[in-house]
């Protein structure tokens, strides 16, 4: 694709856009010196956007919280990451965003976590009293936890329909499928083949597997694979039925159309000389700018609470704000809000007019004062003065 600088051009916006990497992995949004370059984005991995150092609509509406804010979650060595149990603890709504957005990036990636009602089996083993009546009847003890009870029967017999055994060769099945070369382990088995090659099994596991994958690099952790590509039965369900019920919009589903998925875009701020970047859900061709938001209520009053005490007015102005500043013409902008929890609903919402006057005066405000604060690096608190407050509550 040719790439024409809107900044140089009177080019349509759309032939300004260009793949985040070149065909040999060379990213086209970062100079050799690692600079940033404005631009309009494709297929540009989540993780690497976020890592982009540039200013986003989240960091500016933590700004609006308070300068001490803004300092502790991106400046100060206050580490609260979430662990690695949490890696990839995602929920129906991320999941659900996947399949309203890029349907052909969730099918093929992600599998439904097998029920027993899956395997529509009459003579299937589940429960407890039911591995221990087929334990009775070949001879075989019957005390013990499930779990082994259901490995005595399986030693015994491995052609018997025990539903764990079944899910287990389901998501190997799948995870082969999206590794063909790799050798699934668990845990015990992986720091087995580590002290044999006399690696330090003392040290942290993720250390010890970067070890193991070195001399073996299709090793792999099956439990890692499983939270990154099983999804648990309800969030699934969950998910689909997010992409369902904004499908069955005739707004919503329009407007998901004719457009560009998770698509990045980087701009200077002329005013503050700021990198700034946004990541819009969807972007229409005819420059409708639509975000999806998975919500507890799609109610338009309780919505409408969500818009205020999220700063979803504050995304929306800024989402507009940099993308004219690349040169496309952002006028209308549409949020999608689904509901999964409680009931299914889709329902579409727009900002008034006079909110989205304050709301961008605000914004630039907060631009203003981020770059004082970069420039004094005074991350006060409530209070320029450092005064007291007197109260009276």
């Amino acid at each position: 694709m040719t790439v024409i600088s809107l900044k140089q051009s009177n080019t349509h916006w759309i032939d300004a856009i260009q793949e985040a990497y070149s065909p040999n992995g060379t990213p086209n949004f970062m100079d050799s010196a690692g600079a940033l370059i404005e631009g309009i984005y494709l297929n540009l991995p989540n993780e690497v956007y976020h890592s982009l150092p540039a200013e986003s609509s989240t960091k500016i509406k933590t700004l609006a919280k308070g300068r001490h804010h803004y300092f502790r979650q991106y400046l100060s060595d206050v580490c609260r990451l979430r662990t690695k149990a949490q890696e990839y603890t995602f929920d129906a709504g991320t999941y659900g965003h996947m399949l309203v957005l890029e349907e052909h990036n969730f099918h093929g990636h992600y599998m439904r976590n097998p029920q027993p009602e899956d395997f529509a089996m009459p003579n299937l083993i589940h429960t407890i009293p039911e591995l221990k009546e087929v334990l009775a009847k070949h001879n075989l003890p019957v005390s013990g936890a499930k779990a082994v009870l259901i490995e005595r029967l399986w030693e015994h017999d491995d052609t018997l329909p025990i539903f764990e055994k079944l899910r287990e060769n389901a998501i190997e099945r799948f995870l082969t499928s999206l590794y063909p070369n790799a050798t699934f382990n668990n845990e015990k088995n992986i720091l087995d083949y580590a002290k044999s090659y006399y690696i330090n099994i003392e040290n942290d596991f993720d250390v010890v597997l970067k070890h193991v994958q070195t001399l073996n690099p299709n090793m792999l952790l099956l439990e890692d694979l499983i939270k990154q590509h099983v999804i648990d039965h309800v969030v699934w369900d969950d998910a689909h039925r997010v992409q369902k019920s904004t499908r069955a919009h005739p707004k919503a589903n329009w407007l998901f159309s004719d457009g560009f998925a998770e698509i990045s875009i980087i701009a200077k701020c002329p005013t503050t000389g700021l990198m700034l970047k946004v990541r819009f859900d969807w972007l229409r061709e005819d420059a409708i700018a639509v975000d999806l938001k998975t919500t507890a209520s799609s109610n338009p009053t309780k919505f409408g609470y969500q818009l205020r005490d999220l700063r979803y007015d504050i995304q929306q102005v800024f989402y507009v704000y940099v993308a004219n500043l690349i040169g496309i013409p952002v006028r209308h902008f549409v949020f999608v809000a689904t509901e999964y929890k409680d009931a299914d609903n889709c329902e579409t919402f727009e900002l008034a007019e006079r909110k989205r006057a304050e709301a961008d005066e605000e914004m630039h405000q907060l631009l203003a004062e981020l770059q004082e604060c970069f420039d004094t690096e005074d991350w006060y608190g409530f209070d320029r003065s450092r005064s007291t407050w007197v109260l009276d509550v």
